[in-house]
């Protein structure tokens, strides 16, 4: 027999040891050690990527013995540019089409597995979350379920009176456990090797770390630090600053008293991916969604190139939320603010129930 694709190796033996059983649920054990996809049967295709904007594949479907559905995201990484010869000498050519007798040749290209991977694939999986409720568990997978699902984008401008009504009643029904992975991040239990910058003050503290997105980053393993410095991929950097406060869930939470937080995640920010990157101050974007994607405070430092997340319906950026601050303690709670989200999101529900209860207006 062979053991669950799902288990980490030190959930193995127990797998072994408790496979006649009914009595527990392989299904709450880690994604992180998949060989393949073999054993993931599709029972939907959430979006078949022609939409562009670099979502990918996304697909909806089972592992083999396990009791809750995964989100399964295939998509294809940026082409590496580091180094050009390499990459010329890593491509193997073969025909797509007859030459025509003119000037053009058209070839399928295949690239060495060894020089760039051919996809990025990120298996989403709340059924491993132990501590979660079957509710919590069922709730993450729909927002994520939602969130993939190829839908028409709409947008909705938030008065404070409909973020009272319909948005803060929203987040207070998202499960606690839905922000574990931000907590473990933060107490230093996962993604350490991803950490470029900390500073633990439980008030005005943060942590900044490399985005998952950012698929070309240099990594220890393969690249020295000291290397990291205008490298090739900085050109699709994605970093996050996490907050270490827990009580700020959105850019409607921010008042005056967030303005030394604020100001050191711009800051240290930029001070730091200069440092560690080389990427000068005027290529950094920095920036808040709102909504956002998670209700734990954060900050996204993006090269300026980079192109997703940063509508203007839904990224705000850093400077702009400080100067508002400054100039207004309350500016965030009495605004109004345009949304963006898809027209099967849960919160655009919200939204047209507040709609409905005003009459329409």
């Amino acid at each position: 027999e062979t053991a669950h694709p799902l288990l980490p190796c030190t959930a193995r033996a127990r797998y072994y040891a408790h496979m006649a059983s009914s009595t527990e649920d392989v299904s709450t054990v880690m994604p992180d050690r998949l060989g393949g996809l073999k054993s993931f049967k599709v029972d939907q295709i959430l979006n078949d990527g022609k939409a562009g904007g670099g979502v990918g594949v996304v697909l909806l479907g089972t592992f083999a013995g396990c009791s809750m559905q995964a989100v399964v995201k295939v998509s294809r990484p940026p082409i590496p540019l580091g180094d050009p010869d390499a990459l010329a000498a890593a491509l193997d050519l073969a025909p797509r089409m007859p030459y025509s007798g003119a000037e053009y040749g058209y070839y399928h290209g295949y690239l060495a597995p060894e020089f760039a991977p051919t996809f990025s694939v990120d298996v989403l999986y709340p059924g491993c979350l132990e501590d979660a409720t079957d509710e919590a568990r069922a709730k993450l997978l729909a927002k994520y379920v939602g969130r993939s699902t190829s839908q028409a984008a709409v947008v909705f401008r938030e008065t404070a009176a409909a973020y009272e009504a319909a948005h803060a009643p929203y987040i207070s029904g998202i499960p606690l456990a839905n922000l574990g992975w931000v907590y473990k991040i933060l107490n230093q239990e996962k993604e350490v090797e991803n950490i470029l910058f900390e500073d633990p003050n439980p008030v005005d503290g943060f942590l900044i770390n490399v985005d998952p997105k950012w698929s070309t980053r240099p990594v220890l393993q393969t690249t020295p630090r000291e290397q990291w410095v205008g490298h090739a991929g900085t050109s699709e950097l994605y970093c996050l600053g996490l907050s270490h406060r827990r009580d700020i869930r959105s850019l409607r939470d921010l008042r005056r008293e967030h303005l030394p937080l604020l100001r050191a995640m711009a800051a240290k920010g930029r001070k730091v991916i200069r440092e560690v990157y080389g990427l000068p101050d005027e290529s950094l974007r920095i920036f808040v969604h709102y909504p956002p994607q998670y209700y734990h405070f954060h900050v996204h430092f993006t090269n300026v190139a980079v192109n997703f997340g940063v509508e203007t319906e839904r990224a705000h950026l850093l400077d702009d939320i400080i100067d508002n601050i400054e100039r207004n303690s309350e500016h965030y709670a009495t605004c109004a603010i345009t949304c963006r989200m898809g027209e099967a999101d849960a919160l655009w529900g919200k939204y047209k129930e507040f709609q409905s209860n005003l009459g329409g207006c």
